[in-house]
């Protein structure tokens, strides 16, 4: 049986459209996985995630046809959120920007230290002769009290639409389609190569249950313009935000009218 790789990602995108209410999404956050149970497989043995009439019919290049079972992907998650009605990004964490506290990366010549909710800076020490030590610094953003007084406001909206469809936004983080929470922070150093205007750096705050607050990536995505990836586990109450396994689910697909097992 010659099967094309175009006949198997053809499934998998049946499988995604037939799963998500209209809003197909074709890309590797769900994962999954072709089994071929044979004849004698009853949907008695495949558990909760599967029903009668989700499946379609597939045909190879040579005509054979086969009955492949969809899983129903409506999440427990989506319940979730629209159960929510709890604390707001910027209230969840609203601690860490209160505490003082900040998170290094160090790299080969630069350090990075992320003072939330205060300054995103860059330095390199150097100790002269005397132990002096002397010290070249850029900050990359900085947040003032006009940009804390906005975020509150912005913070009171967002926990009254907590309950709502409020998109939010998503990036691509070590292979996994993340969400994360976005502070922005301007009025940085100037520089000269942007005639002289203030660097800027957005920090993105991803949920991980496990973190302390680290800094994961820190990059230049356009020059004097950054952005700094924090993994916390304050955002992890919030559904939208909740860190997010990816079990692979089964697809079981049975031959049709003779077709090879």
């Amino acid at each position: 049986m010659r099967v094309s790789w175009r006949w198997f990602l053809g499934l998998i995108w049946v499988g995604v459209s037939a799963t998500r209410a209209g809003s197909p999404v074709f890309s590797d956050e769900i994962p999954f996985k072709i089994r071929w149970p044979g004849a004698d497989f009853t949907l008695s043995t495949s558990g909760g995630l599967y029903k009668e009439d989700n499946y379609v019919i597939m045909t190879t290049a040579e005509k054979e046809k086969y009955k492949c079972l969809l899983p129903s992907l409506s999440s427990n998650q989506e319940d979730d959120m629209k159960k929510y009605s709890g604390p707001s990004p910027a209230e969840l964490l609203e601690p860490l920007f209160k505490q003082s506290s900040c998170s290094y990366r160090i790299e080969s010549y630069w350090t990075y230290e992320v003072c939330h909710g205060k300054h995103v800076r860059q330095y390199h020490e150097d100790k002269e002769t005397g132990q002096k030590i002397n010290i070249q610094e850029y900050y990359l953003g900085t947040k003032n009290k006009k940009d804390s007084a906005e975020s509150e406001t912005s913070s009171d909206s967002e926990t009254e639409g907590s309950t709502t469809n409020t998109e939010v936004p998503t990036k691509n983080i070590e292979g996994q389609l993340t969400p994360y929470y976005p502070v922005e922070m301007g009025q940085g150093t100037e520089c000269s190569l942007r005639q002289n205007e203030p660097r800027f750096t957005t920090v993105l705050y991803v949920c991980h249950p496990e973190a302390k607050h680290e800094i994961l990536t820190i990059a230049e995505v356009t020059t004097c313009q950054y952005e700094v990836v924090v993994l916390t586990p304050l955002l992890c109450p919030h559904p939208k935000y909740r860190f997010k396994s990816s079990p692979v689910n089964d697809i079981f697909c049975q031959a049709l009218g003779g077709s090879p097992l």
